[in-house]
């Protein structure tokens, strides 16, 4: 289903369903829309302070050639372009964009728009130092 609320949440919980598994080295990259839109400290269901092999990284003016050498990406979808040499869509969450109004039933219908791209990246990603950025 989609919950154009909080699509970054949405987003977060397929990352996790759909990758092969916590236990392999892993690099996530959060855009800004990603995180104000439901992607939190909470959904890093891969985080352990013992084994940390999955590195979530939210930083600002991050270089697009850096963001690019991330495994998974969470983005605006107006962003996808920059990363469609390097990166495919995987999937991609909605939100609320307004209403349709009808004289004819049902009279009011929910509009909504692509807003995060979960991306992968085409190839396998060596573990890249996140404290180096």
């Amino acid at each position: 289903g989609i919950n154009a609320e909080y699509g970054g949440g949405s987003a977060m919980l397929s990352l996790h369903r759909n990758s092969a598994g916590c236990n392999q080295n892993t690099t996530v990259f959060i855009g800004d829309y990603a995180a104000q839109n439901g992607v939190s400290r909470f959904g890093e269901q891969c985080d352990s302070l013992f084994d940390r092999k999955w590195n979530y990284v939210k930083m600002n003016n991050l270089p697009v050639e850096k963001i690019r050498n991330f495994n998974y990406l969470l983005i605006e979808a107006s962003e996808a372009n920059k990363y469609q040499i390097t990166h495919t869509i995987a999937e991609k969450f909605y939100t609320f964009a307004g209403l349709d109004i009808s004289s004819k039933p049902p009279f009011v219908m929910t509009k909504k728009k692509e807003a995060i791209y979960l991306m992968k990246s085409k190839t396998i990603k060596r573990q890249i130092h996140v404290k180096n950025f």
